[in-house]
């Protein structure tokens, strides 16, 4: 026997608890947008405690992937591969915690750098090699972008930094916007 009502769908109890907790959405769109400004009022500030962050998460990673790698239910090839990554993020995240502030711009900016360049090498690669594919035009693109972008952050990496923090900065800006003006929408849809 239940006293639950028929009419209750996982949609309808869905919809219940999000249209209860609107204001959520609307908190973390206002702080999203207060740090997208922050950041772009003090670069070097949020540049610095992202190179922090970074660094405390690339120590954490290294700890997990070291701890994997010396699992007993992983192959060899793949227990020194977590072991040779897991040391690797120890020592660039150990890095990323005792440089000055301008070796953690050089550190972050080539990073981004190396991360971009891939990226963008991917993206071309799966570009060219998808012939007949929807959207390969825009794949060969953003490989395109990408790679640009990163040789320019290993190239210049200061310049790249604050391009990066300012980009970075205007997106949590307008993303924060958008969570703002959604959770008055889901408020409005829920009152009706």
């Amino acid at each position: 026997m239940s006293t639950q009502n028929d009419s209750s769908t996982p949609v309808s109890e869905t919809l219940d608890a999000v249209s209860k907790s609107w204001w959520l959405v609307l908190v973390l769109g206002l702080a999203t947008s207060a740090i997208g400004i922050s950041a772009l009022n003090h670069p070097v500030r949020a540049y610095h405690t992202i190179a922090l962050l970074f660094g405390i998460w690339l120590i954490v990673s290294g700890i997990v992937s070291i701890v994997r790698g010396l699992a007993s239910h992983i192959d060899g090839g793949l227990r020194v591969m977590l072991v040779l990554s897991g040391t690797v993020s120890l020592f660039l995240g150990s890095s990323f915690l005792h440089a000055t502030i301008i070796g953690k711009v050089l550190l972050l900016s080539l990073y981004i750098g190396i991360v971009f360049l891939f990226r963008g090498a991917i993206d071309l690669v799966a570009g060219f090699s998808a012939q007949h594919a929807a959207g390969r035009g825009w794949t060969i693109f953003t490989g395109i972008i990408g790679m640009i972008a990163g040789l320019y952050m290993i190239n210049n990496p200061f310049a790249g930094a604050a391009a990066w923090i300012s980009a970075m900065s205007w997106l949590l800006i307008f993303f924060g916007i958008l969570e703002v003006f959604g959770a008055f929408k889901i408020r409005s849809i829920t009152r009706l």
